[in-house]
């Protein structure tokens, strides 16, 4: 029953991570309980950054009765802003993917253009860092960024 060469309590791999590594199912049930989790929590995130957006956007929108036009689009913008974010706090990851994959299919050349405007944005913000590590040193920099 006892058994001299084994310490004493319960085995320390048998309820850790290294439990989860020995087995590939459990490697793989702990690689997706934590890829879910953290995908849960940047989903949550997003819902509350584009509250603050629509919350943001109604504070300023007092600010806009000199212009009778542009309040009830920055009031329609904001309430279509909450709307979205209770959408994405209250569906799953695997729903809003389904979602955006359909809205997609749905619209193929505003997703082209979209697409390419991250596209451009993010190269220009990768060009926009350490732009002089690429250049050698007796090449001039140029101020405004632009391409030799």
């Amino acid at each position: 029953m006892n058994d001299p060469t084994r310490p004493a309590g319960p085995s320390p791999a048998s309820d850790g991570p290294l439990q989860a590594a020995r087995s590939p199912s459990g490697l793989a049930d702990a690689v997706r309980d934590q890829a879910s989790g953290y995908a849960n929590r940047r989903r949550t995130e997003a819902a509350g950054f584009l509250s603050e957006i629509a919350k943001a956007l109604r504070s300023n929108g007092a600010e806009l009765d000199k212009r009778a036009r542009a309040k009830p689009f920055v009031q329609t913008v904001a309430d279509n802003l909450d709307a979205l974010s209770k959408h994405v706090a209250r569906r799953g990851l695997r729903e809003l993917f389904r979602d955006a994959e359909a809205v997609a299919r749905g619209n193929p050349l505003a997703t082209a253009l979209v697409v390419g405007a991250l596209g451009y944005g993010t190269f220009h913000v990768l060009r926009s860092g350490n732009g002089d590590a690429l250049k050698s040193p007796g090449e001039p920099r140029r101020d405004w960024g632009g391409y030799p």
